[in-house]
């Protein structure tokens, strides 16, 4: 791997470990407005951290990020961070709202993404 993309794989890792799995989801469904549901940016890091997965093919990935998995979700986790900075009212309804959304289906939380940011 590229060091490079070592250090932001690192630094995913460094954030799941400090700031916990909900947050790093929050600044995925953030980062891609709504794009994400909460499961499938569930699904994008287990992807990533447990099965060591660096490519992703969804449009998002493919068209912003050349399809480097690490470089979408770091650029989430950034880019989370500066709204935290700036808005950390804003960013504490994201965590929360994707804690209560995490426990409904797929389906509905698919429903919701296309609502995205109008559901917060």
């Amino acid at each position: 791997m590229h060091p490079e993309k070592d250090q932001r794989l690192n630094s995913i890792r460094n954030t799941l470990a400090q700031r916990g799995r909900d947050w790093v989801i929050a600044a995925m469904v953030e980062g891609s407005l709504g794009y994400h549901t909460p499961a499938d940016a569930d699904l994008l890091i287990s992807d990533l951290i447990e099965r060591g997965r660096t490519r992703d093919w969804c449009e998002r990935c493919l068209v912003c990020y050349g399809g480097d998995l690490v470089a979408m979700i770091h650029s989430d986790i950034v880019t989370f961070e500066r709204l935290e900075k700036v808005n950390p009212h804003r960013a504490r309804q994201v965590v929360d709202f994707v804690k209560k959304v995490k426990r409904i289906s797929a389906t509905q939380q698919q429903t919701l993404g296309l609502l995205y940011p109008t559901w917060i």
